[in-house]
């Protein structure tokens, strides 16, 4: 897949509910994260469809139990080097509390990078 983009990501693999509604949702897992969204990786089936938008739903290794909700865009989906689909969504809504702690996480992050 080429990578067209141009801010720093963390690399790491978190486990991702993609929502897109109450009856249809599945789990994906990140492959990294920005300060303007997330990559993830899924196996098309109930669940992944073919949306705008979902609800992205996951626990950042920071501590806190506390799960963050975010309202992503499909910016691409592609096929990863195993086949699998990869998605890129970019934030559209992210409640500031939720910002904070995500932003928090990402710059402890990268400077230990």
């Amino acid at each position: 897949m080429n990578e067209r983009r141009e801010a720093l990501r963390v690399p790491v693999k978190l486990f991702v509910d993609h929502i897109l509604s109450e009856e249809q949702h599945c789990l994906c897992v990140t492959e990294d994260l920005g300060f303007d969204g997330l990559r993830l990786t899924g196996t098309p089936g109930r669940g992944w469809g073919a949306p705008r938008h979902v609800w992205l739903q996951f626990r950042l290794p920071d501590g806190d139990a506390g799960l963050i909700r975010a309202l992503g865009e499909l910016r691409y989906e592609g096929e990863g080097d195993g086949g699998e689909r990869v998605r890129g969504y970019r934030f559209k809504y992210l409640a500031p509390r939720y910002r904070r702690r995500y932003d928090a996480y990402l710059a402890r992050s990268l400077g230990a990078a």
